[in-house]
């Protein structure tokens, strides 16, 4: 049994300091104990360009590249940075625009320009026929109003933190849901409840490494190969075996990121 990690931050400069080996011999390690593939996520221009270039070091690895909402205020010109995250995408490995949205939990960035890159992102996204990757914490509604308002433009809602309800309502939309680490919270009723309804053909799973380390790992550092206790979780949830759960969300993670002519 392989899993498909498609949601992780392996460039994170955490993983230089607490691996050993680094960056490189962390996705190495996971290739080889159990992961088949991970997407590699950018939140800024300067680590979508490097998400690129680890990308082409490891067949196996793919990259997504966009403007995190905590990251709208780095930039003063967003035509500029569309035209160079245009540029970005347009190369072989780059598979999806993420993780892109809103992020309302904090009060130093303000709505406004988050709003103004995630409109232009999915615009990007609808131009370039291109996934994308919705990072939407404690801004349902509003995450909801956007993809309604671009419904050519289909992606994965990563680390789902909302409703049963809404996850339905994005299904149905044309939307995939992605469960991370949180799943295994005792507390996590919600994403518990969301997991067992969204079909069979729509769930996909993730780490979000190094962040959100799932039960047993909780304070630990996170990485691609603990979405084996995501996806166990989410089997015992549905009442199904974590073999099928591994063989569902990589062939849903297949089909999503277009990654037919890929590795798999």
């Amino acid at each position: 049994m392989t899993l498909f990690d498609t949601h992780a931050h392996c460039d994170d400069k955490r993983y230089e300091l607490e691996y050993e080996g680094g960056t490189d011999k962390l996705i190495s390690d996971c290739l080889e104990n159990g992961i088949s593939n991970i997407i590699n996520i950018g939140t800024c221009l300067e680590n979508s360009k490097a998400s690129i270039e680890l990308a082409h070091k490891f067949e196996n690895v793919y990259a997504s590249c966009g403007i995190h909402p905590s990251d709208v205020l780095t930039y003063e010109n967003v035509d500029e940075v569309m035209r160079e995250l245009e540029e970005l995408l347009r190369d072989e490995k780059a598979v999806a625009i993420g993780e892109i949205g809103l992020d309302y939990h904090y009060e130093d960035i303000p709505k406004e320009p988050q709003m103004i890159y995630f409109e232009r992102q999915m615009s990007l996204a609808q131009k370039l026929n291109i996934p994308v990757i919705i990072h939407d914490r404690e801004a349902h509604g509003d995450c909801l109003d956007m993809v309604k308002k671009f419904p050519k433009v289909k992606g994965v809602f990563h680390s789902f933190s909302g409703s049963p309800e809404m996850a339905l309502e994005l299904v149905k939309l044309g939307w995939y849901i992605s469960f991370s680490g949180t799943v295994t919270f005792k507390n996590a009723r919600v994403p518990k409840e969301a997991c067992k309804v969204v079909p069979e053909d729509r769930l996909l799973v993730e780490t979000d490494s190094p962040y959100l380390s799932p039960t047993p790992h909780r304070g630990e550092i996170n990485m691609p190969s603990y979405v084996f206790f995501t996806a166990e979780e989410i089997a015992r949830q549905r009442e199904t075996t974590t073999e099928h759960i591994a063989k569902i969300t990589k062939e849903n993670a297949k089909r999503l990121f277009n990654l037919n002519n890929f590795v798999f």
